[in-house]
């Protein structure tokens, strides 16, 4: 165990270098956190607002395989990544290039790398899953607990790094109360030009597509972006984070 616990520790380290971007943090995992299990890639997908579970980031994956899988899938539908995300728990595919066979939609597009294991584990949010990470490994690797529990020690560092607010709340309040106009103002300040029209953009009921469409960026970009913006504003989903949009606009007119 000790191997892993150098590895989580190092991960630690370099997450608190600088503000990497999502795109950094998953080539991390790859190239030096996860090397021990001999991952070749890793996906990223977010349990959205709408109940959709879509990709928002991912690193190492061959061309073919980004190109043959969809990018969102239903919650309701049986993939590795949303059994993960409804039991709270790992999920270990060890029958790679083919994919067991209760994951039918899967098995009905050709696998073609290389690898023989496909391991899945939650992100979590004050116990919530709201997201979770997928990666792709060489080797055959039998379910463990040695392993399982060293993914969860990743899953939790990049959730408290990804999912939560610089500063910790202690306690929420049990009844609604209008928030800090201060700490508000402070966290609305932290966003760049682009997160701020994209808030804007959220605020109006746009999607993420709808968002790429106008204002020219990709998909992907978006997602991520939109991501940060939940992370800045301490907020759960997209419409939390209009009502926050429409409060400071209403803070604005006031003043």
């Amino acid at each position: 165990m000790g191997l892993y616990l150098d590895k989580v520790t190092e991960f630690i380290s370099f997450l608190e270098i600088k503000n990497h971007s999502i795109d950094e943090i998953l080539a991390h995992l790859v190239l030096r956190t996860l090397r021990p299990l001999e991952a070749t890639s890793i996906y990223l997908f977010e349990l959205s607002h709408e109940g959709t579970v879509d990709s928002v980031a991912r690193y190492g994956a061959s061309e073919l395989t980004r190109n043959s899988y969809p990018d969102s899938y239903a919650l309701r539908d049986k993939t590795p990544i949303n059994d993960c995300i409804r039991s709270h728990k790992s999920v270990w595919i060890t029958t790679l290039p083919v994919w067991p066979d209760e994951y039918i939609s899967l098995n009905s597009i050709t696998y073609t790398d290389p690898e023989k294991s496909f391991l899945c584990f939650p992100i979590e949010k004050a116990g919530t899953p709201v997201a979770a990470l997928g990666i792709a490994c060489m080797p055959e690797l039998s379910p463990s607990s040695e392993i399982d529990a060293f993914l969860r020690a990743i899953g939790s560092v990049f959730a408290l790094h990804l999912y939560y607010s610089e500063t910790s709340i202690s306690v929420k309040e049990t009844t609604k109360s209008k928030r800090d106009e201060s700490a508000d103002s402070k966290q609305a300040r932290n966003l760049n030009e682009r997160q701020e029209l994209i808030l804007k953009l959220i605020s109006e009921g746009k999607t993420n597509t709808g968002i790429s469409d106008l204002i020219g960026y990709s998909e992907s970009t978006i997602r991520q972006e939109t991501i940060k913006i939940y992370s800045i504003l301490n907020c759960n989903g997209r419409e939390e984070a209009a009502r926050h949009y429409r409060e400071q606009q209403e803070q604005k007119s006031q003043s």
